[in-house]
């Protein structure tokens, strides 16, 4: 249906001077001829229609400068708009195009061309022959090349391409010397062109979910600075390094795993009984035979372990999940398989996966067929499930996309388009990087007679030999790298080798090995770092750690079933009886262990210095492992309860439910407001999330109480603002809560409060690239009349002030009005924009190492960062000025206060002090 006259209208646009006609979302199957009467209009919006094709006298347009006709139903290129030849901008994505006609070398005047998300197996040369093409965008279509003519496009400043099949980037695309971004991420790129670090510098990258191996992945997370010190490394000398397969043995606690770690190894049997288990990580070198070489990782099982088990997961590596097919039954899948594929899904995504099954001399032959074919349908349903429910997620997500006008939570729809399109990449990248999981399952046997086990050595033979599952084993190094490894290997095999090497002895250590600069060097040792050679950390950038096994070997003393903690504090000679009976208490009730204690228990095993073990604790706080809780003021009533000893916080060890003095009632009283934010993933939450949320959170709670799910608190500004913070499991699922209740006159406090500790979990978020999560703001009108089924708003609006005119909103769900207070959070002091003065202050305060992590928290890309670094290498101050800079051009609004305050406190920055400031000086 077209729509009525008075609506199809010419105007000026105040920003451009363009004449324009929008006719977006309008439903229209054809184009209505009242529009081509429209000779003089310069911008055409035809987007969210159901265009197939376009008449021919659109041609009478020949004024036009702006085509939108995205989001449509062209399944054949319209190739009448070659014929508009005064045409700059043209959109043409979201459609069905199977091809680009030849003729769209006719607009020589093309400035910007988008065609992403299509069905386009080619594109026409004639594309790359006009010159003043700027901004291409071709991703998400079919494309498994690009011809090298794509370097005559000589303006060229912004390539994407993400998400197709193409094998190579062609040599001519570092001819592009005007590229600001180039973004390949979700292809099949195994080897970047020579030259492309240099040739490139200064240009963001993104290269994610390719499987390279020139340079190796790890170098290019780095960014280009990085991508070009390893070309011209290896360009200088060059080694092949040997094939070295990282393979894991995860599972269940006496699934099997050290003994067919053994089996495998030594070739012969070895049972391992079950107070013989590996506690923590073994590492185990094992020589196939042939040119293929492979170091097992053997995991304990026990949950106590799963914290550490994470920091060595790689996407490069096999997996085998190991499970005692003899004791399998079919309700235990979610334990001793489900969950475990799910902590490799949401850590290292598209990860190769095994599952080998033990124990089989057990059993009868018929009852390894079965519990096998039983095991590989419950796979084949796990993944049919989680890849149902992401189509899901992206179908509702490209519906809304669809139907803009039902985009009812926002008042600005142009910001409520860019956070679904923001939310349906992400989804789709959770769904394009799937684990790889063998539908079979192998079952072997370790006891005597070794059955299946020359099977199983043979698959993963077989398995490494194929290029295509771990193409990175045949990468060539820098021979420098190697030379470094080497080195670092053997000071962490000396019987006496140190915990730790400092940055000044490493950086001997690199001169010899022909790494003469610490950038060079630094590059070098995050390759190591991430293939699990060493430990390596920016937010500990003076210490290197040559032998990683060795300090978890340290932590296996605070990471130990609940008994067996109490029974290591309660030899602890110098405790008084009434000293160990509070430490008692603290421990089983809330999880807390001072520091004398934590240092009491590392030193037992150690023997480190004072500096070794605070390096320790410092590790330990980096990890994960335990939180270091804020010792309250001297005037404060909270000394009445503690000590002025730093007191640590074990949260794996809170085994406690909710306590029965918790005030917190299920509905709030009739003079209290109710603000609750909703993170919702697809899939049970990974292990430890929850516990490290809270932990963080506490800098802005006081008088906590925590239990196994839950945690109460009350505000650090405001005591009378009270804080829920709940882990909920149903169906699969989980859903992470945090919530704040007070009267009207400390709405502003509820909501900064809420707002700053989901900042915390944003944050944690990052480290878990295959978790797909969900916010939302649950309707406080629903809370307040005690509605079974809520409604949720979006929980975008939660970085949004609400506007001027608005009033009131209506709940998604029931339909009634609810405040606008209730939904969007108020204006405050750190909502405004950074001012000048705020960023003299922070360049001129920052810690040197830390303006690289502060750009990273801030959501700058490597390539934003090495671009700073290259054109202001020899003015730190000025770096870190124009870091801030960037993001705030980046951010535009959203380069608020509240942001670089909570930057500043992520963990990897750790300049409290900074934000301290910022916040007195906002108020």
């Amino acid at each position: 249906m077209a729509p009525p006259m008075e609506d199809i209208r010419l105007v000026q646009n105040r920003e451009t001077n363009l004449l324009e006609l929008d006719l977006t979302g309008k439903d229209l199957y054809n184009i209505p001829d009242t529009v081509l009467q429209h000779t003089e209009v310069e911008v055409l919006k035809l987007s969210f229609n159901k265009l197939k094709t376009l008449p021919k006298g659109i041609s009478r347009l020949s004024k036009l400068k702006y085509l939108w006709l995205d989001f449509n139903e062209f399944e054949e290129f319209p190739e009448v708009v070659c014929e508009l030849t005064s045409l700059e901008h043209l959109y043409l994505s979201q459609n069905k195009l199977r091809h680009v006609s030849p003729r769209i070398g006719q607009l020589r005047n093309l400035k910007v061309l988008f065609l992403h998300k299509n069905e386009l197996n080619e594109l026409p040369n004639e594309i790359f022959h006009i010159p003043s093409i700027v901004d291409l965008h071709i991703s998400e279509n079919r494309l498994v090349e690009l011809p090298e003519d794509i370097g005559l496009l000589e303006n060229l400043t912004m390539l994407r391409g993400w998400d197709n099949q193409i094998r190579r980037l062609p040599d001519s695309v570092c001819r592009l010397k005007k590229l600001r971004l180039i973004d390949f991420a979700m292809n099949q790129l195994q080897v970047l062109p020579d030259g492309f670090g240099t040739a490139l510098s200064g240009v963001e990258v993104s290269l994610y979910g390719n499987p390279l191996v020139q340079p190796p992945f790890e170098v290019c997370c780095q960014g280009v600075k990085a991508i070009a010190d390893y070309q011209d490394q290896l360009s200088s000398a060059e080694d092949t390094v040997d094939p070295c397969l990282k393979m894991l043995l995860v599972g269940e606690t006496c699934g099997g795993k050290t003994s067919l770690k053994n089996a495998l190894v030594l070739n012969k049997s070895q049972l391992v009984d079950v107070l013989s288990r590996t506690h923590g990580i073994e590492i185990t070198p094992w020589d196939t035979g042939n040119e293929i070489k492979v170091n097992i990782y053997d995991f304990g099982g026990h949950e106590a372990y799963f914290l550490t088990h994470q920091l060595f997961l790689t996407n490069s590596a096999l997996h085998l999940l190991v499970v005692n097919l003899s004791a399998y039954r079919e309700a235990s899948f979610q334990v001793e398989i489900g969950r475990w594929l799910d902590m490799l899904a949401v850590r290292v995504p598209g990860a190769m996966v095994r599952v080998v099954g033990t124990h089989i001399d057990k059993m009868s032959p018929e009852e390894v067929r079965a519990k096998s074919s039983l095991i590989s349908d419950q796979i084949v349903t796990y993944q049919a499930d989680r890849e149902a429910t992401l189509q899901v997620i992206i179908d509702k997500l490209e519906h809304s996309m669809a139907h803009p006008a039902e985009m009812i939570t926002s008042c600005n729809m142009e910001t409520s388009f860019q956070e679904l399109s923001e939310r349906l990449d992400k989804a789709k990248k959770t769904a394009h990087q799937k684990l790889r999981i063998g539908q079979v399952v192998i079952p072997v046997s370790s006891a005597s007679g070794l059955a299946g086990i020359q099977a199983l050595r043979e698959e993963i033979v077989c398995m490494a030999h194929n290029s295509q599952n771990f193409p990175e084993l045949r990468r060539k190094l820098p021979r420098s790298w190697t030379i470094l490894e080497k080195l670092l290997s053997a000071k962490s095999n000396e019987a006496d080798c140190p915990l730790y090497i400092t940055m000044e002895d490493c950086m001997l250590m690199g001169s010899s090995a022909g790494l003469p600069t610490q950038s060079s060097l630094i590059n070098s040792l995050n390759y190591l770092h991430r293939t699990g050679a060493v430990l390596y950390y920016e937010a500990l950038p003076r210490f290197v750690f040559p032998n990683p096994t060795h300090l978890i070997d340290i932590f296996k003393a605070l990471l130990k079933d609940h008994a067996e903690m109490k029974a290591e504090y309660f030899k602890i000679s110098w405790l008084t009886p009434i000293e160990r009976r509070r430490i008692d208490d603290n421990f089983t009730h809330q999880a807390i262990l001072p520091h004398k204690v934590v240092s009491s228990l590392l030193k037992q095993h150690t023997g480190q210095s004072k500096e070794g073990l605070d390096l320790l604790l410092a590790l330990m706080l980096n990890f994960g492992i335990c939180h270091r809780l804020p010792v309250p003021e001297e005037n404060s009533p909270a000394r009445a309860y503690s000590t002025s000893d730093r007191m640590y916080l074990f949260p794996w060890y809170l085994r406690r439910l909710k306590p029965a003095d918790v005030q917190w009632t299920m509905y709030p009283q009739e003079d209290e407001e109710h603000i609750e934010l909703v993170c919702q993933m697809a899939m049970p939450s990974p292990w430890g999330l929850f516990e490290r949320w809270c932990v963080l959170s506490t800098r802005h709670l006081s008088y906590r109480q925590a239990w196994e799910n839950g945690m109460y608190a009350f505000s650090q500004a405001d005591m009378s603002v009270a804080i829920m913070m709940q882990h909920v499991e149903e169906g699969g699922a989980s859903t992470l809560h945090v919530a704040g209740r007070g009267t009207r006159e400390c709405l502003t406090t509820v909501w900064a409060t809420v707002k700053s500790i989901v900042s915390e979990l944003h944050t944690l978020l990052k480290e878990w690239p295959g978790l797909y999560t969900d916010t939302f703001i649950c309707c406080a009108h629903c809370v307040k009349t005690h509605t079974e089924s809520p409604g949720y708003f979006s929980g975008e609006l939660l970085h949004h002030t609400a506007p001027g005119s608005v009033r009131s909103l209506r709940c998604p769900r029931t339909r009634e009005l609810v405040d606008v207070s209730l939904v969007y959070p108020p204006a405050t002091p750190t909502d405004q924009p950074v001012s000048k003065e705020c960023v003299q202050i922070v360049s001129q305060k920052l810690s040197k190492t830390k303006w690289r992590p502060l750009g990273r928290a801030l959501g700058l890309e490597e390539g934003d960062i090495e671009a700073i670094e290259v054109q202001h290498s020899r003015d730190l101050n000025e770096m870190k000025y124009q870091m801030l800079l960037c993001w705030q051009r980046k951010a535009g609004q959203s380069a608020a206060m509240s942001v670089l305050i909570s930057a500043l406190r992520n963990t990897a920055v750790q300049e409290n002090a900074i934000a301290d400031e910022l916040e007195t000086l906002a108020k």
